[in-house]
């Protein structure tokens, strides 16, 4: 199908067939498509490649790995005694792209459940034709595999020339399908599937296909099945259809008995479990006697992509700046001194004209601006679709906390700052932020340690952070701010002319 050659008539036409909202960074890769001189004089424009531009297909094996250990160590085990013995154990992922995710979880069954991993029948299903073909194929290059261990690496693919093939047996328990999610869910039978992957997809969607989506998935999922989204996608206030499971480090959804009524769920909300800070990613136990330590593994190889990226990201923006030294600042400095002058409208604009190929660090502002304004639901959209794309993941996590804190979801706040200052540690912010938490809900020893660290941290604070972050105080005014909180405290003040 071919999309009209204005952006208005293509965002209304994407919403209408797909319950894509095109915003931000998507709008821009948008007009730049239209902007584009077509193959042939005045020639449509494929509206698949428009769907393309305001969704992200960049993705990799073993990602958000502690969602996958929760599935196969503990949801497949308990479905496996639901129903008839030996029956199939039904998985769809929604918006697989080129298979990573579906594989993943047939990779991670077979070497955690292998008694369960010949049961699983997993759907891969998304709208972009070309990702589903390459998942088809099967075949991979080293960087989709960044995420995978060694072990795993040596015992499920096989390498060819520079790509790595994956074990047809682990390709046979996935079927993939090419369609758009709405249609799909609207067709499904009533209780079809065990569990429902749909990770950093909801993101893009508009408020009302979003609802039409989650419905979909609750009439789609057997009673009692899962609903697994990404970490920045919440159903707090969204929808009663679902009831939110923490543990391990894991956030997914079950879906609710139907005798379960939304009053009975919004009388008194669950408390918030605020335990002292675990170990950070203690070693998962081994599956079975004289298996590798998978999880174990994957999270090492997570943490040091995450490291990569983020070093990627500075020295690209530093390199882009020194490019564009010559022009005078660049849009980061410019936004970044109009946050600090509270001229949030005139720093919106500067993100918005920096265009498709801007420093994902714009985007970060642009979340930011947008929680300044009250725009929460636009702050997460642009928050969820950076951490998709793997950008800017402390910064991230940190103003997600804010969000969630925000929504007086504690519990997942603290996640989210947790996130941050583990994938940095000298983030003064979300240490902060944990302190206060903590001193609030009664946790003084936990609150004592955040703060002190944040005190330290926050006098050697990066300029651009305390801009970008601190709700529009100065660096002085954070320091009191954690000051106070210690005192709250009873934590005797620190002698200033100490060195």
């Amino acid at each position: 199908m071919n999309a009209p050659r204005d952006a208005k008539g293509i965002e209304d036409l994407i919403e209408a067939r797909f319950g894509l909202a095109p915003s931000g960074f998507q709008r821009d890769r948008i007009e730049m498509i239209l902007g584009e001189k077509p193959a042939r004089s005045g020639g449509p424009i494929p509206l698949e490649r428009l769907v393309e531009a305001v969704t992200v297909g960049e993705t990799y094996f073993f990602r958000e790995p502690m969602q996958i250990d929760a599935l196969v160590r503990r949801v497949l085990t308990e479905r496996a005694l639901v129903g008839t013995r030996g029956r199939k154990l039904r998985i769809l992922s929604a918006g697989c792209s080129s298979g990573e995710e579906p594989y993943t979880m047939a990779i991670a069954a077979d070497v955690v459940t292998p008694e369960l991993s010949p049961l699983l029948s997993i759907t891969g299903l998304d709208v972009n034709g070309a990702a589903i073909e390459k998942a088809r194929r099967a075949r991979y290059s080293s960087w989709a595999l960044r995420g995978a261990s060694q072990p795993i690496r040596d015992r499920f693919f096989k390498k060819d020339g520079e790509t790595f093939v994956l074990d047809p047996r682990i390709q046979s328990r996935v079927v993939f399908e090419e369609g758009n999610l709405l249609e799909v869910l609207a067709r499904l039978p009533e209780a079809t599937y065990d569990v429902i992957f749909c990770r950093n997809v909801l993101i893009y969607f508009s408020e009302r296909a979003l609802h039409r989506a989650l419905a979909g998935f609750a009439r789609a999922l057997l009673p009692g099945g899962y609903l697994f989204l990404g970490h920045s996608e919440s159903l707090r206030g969204i929808s009663d259809d679902f009831e939110l499971v923490h543990e391990n480090d894991a956030f997914y959804y079950r879906a609710k008995p139907p005798n379960v009524s939304p009053a009975a769920t919004t009388i008194a909300p669950p408390v918030p479990r605020l335990l002292p800070e675990p170990p950070m990613r203690p070693p998962l136990p081994t599956p079975e006697e004289g298996a590798f330590a998978w999880a174990e593994e994957i999270q090492r190889a997570t943490d040091r992509i995450a490291r990569i990226a983020e070093t990627r990201e500075a020295e690209g923006a530093a390199s882009a700046q020194k490019a564009r030294g010559a022009e005078g600042p660049s849009a980061l400095t410019r936004v970044l001194d109009l946050l600090e002058a509270e001229r949030h409208d005139d720093a919106l604009v500067v993100v918005m004209a920096a265009g498709p190929d801007a420093p994902p660090e714009l985007e970060l502002c642009r979340a930011a601006i947008y929680g300044e304004k009250g725009r929460l639901r636009d702050a997460e959209r642009t928050l969820g679709a950076l951490l998709a794309r793997g950008q800017c993941e402390t910064g991230a996590h940190y103003l997600l906390g804010l969000l969630r804190e925000n929504e007086r979801d504690i519990e997942r706040a603290v996640w989210h700052y947790r996130e941050a200052k583990r994938r940095d540690p000298r983030f003064s912010l979300p240490r902060l932020r944990l302190g206060m938490v903590f001193r609030r809900e009664g946790h003084g020893a936990s609150a004592r340690v955040e703060l002190e660290k944040a005190l330290e941290l926050l006098e050697r604070e990066e300029r651009a952070r305390i801009v970008m972050f601190g709700g529009g105080f100065r660096r002085e005014v954070l320091l009191e701010l954690c000051k106070a909180q210690l005192d709250a405290l009873g934590v005797p003040k620190r002698d200033s002319t100490r060195v």
